[in-house]
């Protein structure tokens, strides 16, 4: 039993390793963005959406840990509060924590892949265009990465660090030693 933290900026490939972990482990994922989504269909305020949505992933993530599931939990890790919540669940819960960065500097192809995504509302729609809730207004997308990519709050000590240029047949491999150990 674990609960698995995933973490990197949008695009670099955090919902397809989570996908690996639910098809090799069982785990349940449970998706901020599909969250934030909802909260967004349902009215709330684009301000209160985002803190909104972690509150019911945390509290998804006690009940699925609870029926006895391990659970990944797929989103961006960028402030200090989402880490600490992430380690109180698995330690009352009593299982094991995990923590996996996924890295992407490679910002063509992470341009091309955010093009190709199906994409909710809460997703980028490139590397210089934000969500649509956002607006249509080009940003630096560099410098909105490049920072993104040192906001990521990582725990102390045992995460995994991912190279998501690498090809999935060896990063995936890494991860299924990592979640065994």
């Amino acid at each position: 039993m674990f609960l698995l933290q995933m973490s990197g900026v949008p695009g670099a490939g955090k919902s397809t390793v989570a996908a690996h972990v639910v098809d090799t482990f069982g785990a349940v994922a449970i998706d901020y963005d599909v969250i934030k989504t909802g909260v967004l269909d349902a009215g709330v305020d684009l301000a209160l959406s985002g803190p909104a949505s972690y509150e019911v992933m945390y509290g998804l993530a006690r009940q699925v840990l609870g029926q006895g599931h391990p659970v990944v939990m797929d989103s961006p890790c960028f402030w200090p509060r989402i880490l600490s919540e992430g380690l109180e669940i698995a330690e009352a819960q009593d299982v094991s924590y995990r923590y996996i960065e996924c890295r992407l500097d490679d910002l063509k192809l992470l341009d091309e892949r955010l093009g190709r995504r199906s994409r909710l509302r809460t997703h980028r729609r490139g590397v210089d265009l934000p969500p649509v809730d956002l607006g249509d207004d080009l940003e630096d997308g560099e410098a909105y990465f490049r920072g993104a990519s040192d906001r990521v709050v990582r725990p102390s000590d045992y995460y995994l660090q991912l190279d998501m240029k690498r090809p999935l047949s060896d990063v995936l491999p890494e991860v299924d030693v990592y979640l065994k150990s």
